[in-house]
């Protein structure tokens, strides 16, 4: 899955339940081969959609 891809997917989980948590997360990355750089972007761009990110 492309990091568009699991952005997109992180913000609707988010949305639909008021946050994500870091495993919901990890089982969206697992599939990807993602850098620091990949995981900053989506922990951003998740961030800046007004979604909670929780421990879990």
């Amino acid at each position: 899955m492309s990091v568009p891809e699991i952005i997109r997917r992180a913000i609707e989980i988010g949305e639909r339940n008021g946050k994500i948590t870091f495993d919901e997360l990890n089982q969206l990355c697992d599939s990807a081969l993602l850098n620091a750089k990949d995981i900053e972007r989506i922990i951003n761009a998740v961030s800046e959609a007004g979604i909670w990110i929780e421990e879990d």
